[in-house]
């Protein structure tokens, strides 16, 4: 149970989502350290895209630590490492191809970010980030289920941000945003992203799935220093670590089944957004929680512009 002044702290976001948040958070957790589940479960194998470099990296590190298998993937071609795949989440066409050569998965961290200082589109048509970040990242879960490369009670876990808090769901963003500005794009992105790993825990393709969405907190990486200087430079000494910043996905990734040794905190929930291991609300502010009309119009855009590029259901069995 948080304290009064705990309270305070995080109702002040500042002293919550920095370091010293962390930090003061990890106190009242249970422990958490032991490879493979702690309690001798088999190892796991999974997918984090943006894996090569900030929290992405740091996440897969700890998680290979542990003993897990963790494929990466990233823009760049890769040095020949093993476990990475050269993938671009808004070339649709790539993550279709990518989805239908990885193997079974126990696990899959939504990461990869980024904010481009001017509008861009991919080729379909969409700005860069929500082509990347939520459409890209949904056409690869939502094949893989379909592929059957989701093992049952496989984890999806949505890398989103703290700054979705101040932005209502801009829809009219996703195809018309010639005023396009970086930041406030990221946060639609964001809030996006929360809006339909909620949507997916009722979706039939992620039945028997856990659908999870979590933030970092504030995290000092080479994207926020590049994309966010003076944000970088206000709040430089009180930033979080890419290790800090990856420790939710991991505990949403690896954490043990409620009954297995050494869990004591309760089941996680389908669809809900985390941050520093504990459930917390996607709507701090008033005037930031979308109708259910404006969900709906999200998932159907997803539906048209993904078709083409969507794995067919997989046939029941007889």
């Amino acid at each position: 149970m948080r304290r009064p002044h705990e309270w305070l702290l995080d109702a002040s976001i500042y002293f919550s989502f920095d370091s010293s948040g962390y930090e003061r958070h990890a106190r009242r957790w249970p422990g958490f350290a032991d490879p493979l589940r702690e309690g001798g479960s088999r190892p796991l194998t999974g997918l984090i895209t943006g894996g090569s470099r900030g929290i992405g990296a740091a996440a897969a590190a700890r998680l290979r630590g542990m003993g897990h298998r963790v494929i990466t993937c990233g823009r760049s071609p890769g040095g020949g490492e093993a476990d990475y795949l050269s993938l671009d989440t808004g070339d649709w066409a790539a993550v279709q191809r990518a989805a239908s050569e990885l193997p079974e998965l126990d696990f899959v961290g939504l990461n990869a970010g980024g904010m481009p200082e001017r509008l861009a589109r991919n080729a379909d048509g969409v700005e860069l980030q929500m082509a990347s970040q939520l459409f890209g990242h949904f056409l690869l879960v939502r094949n893989l289920a379909r592929l059957g490369r989701l093992r049952p009670g496989a984890r999806v876990v949505w890398m989103t941000s703290g700054g979705m808090y101040t932005q209502r769901l801009h829809l009219e963003h996703l195809f018309d945003n010639e005023a396009y500005e970086k930041v406030a794009t990221y946060a639609n992105v964001k809030r996006a992203q929360a809006v339909v790993n909620a949507e997916m825990a009722r979706m039939p393709d992620f039945q028997g799935i856990g659908c999870y969405a979590m933030h970092p907190g504030w995290v000092d990486t080479v994207g926020v220093r590049e994309a966010l200087p003076g944000f970088w430079r206000w709040t430089r000494g009180r930033l979080r670590t890419p290790e800090q910043g990856a420790d939710t996905l991991v505990w949403l990734a690896a954490r043990p089944e409620p009954g297995e040794p050494g869990v004591v905190a309760p089941p996680l929930v389908s669809g809900a957004l985390y941050f520093d291991r504990r459930r917390v609300s996607p709507y701090l502010l008033p005037g930031t929680r979308e109708p259910a009309a404006v969900r709906a119009r999200l998932l159907a855009w997803l539906e048209r512009c993904l078709a083409p590029y969507t794995a067919a259901p997989a046939a029941p069995e007889a």
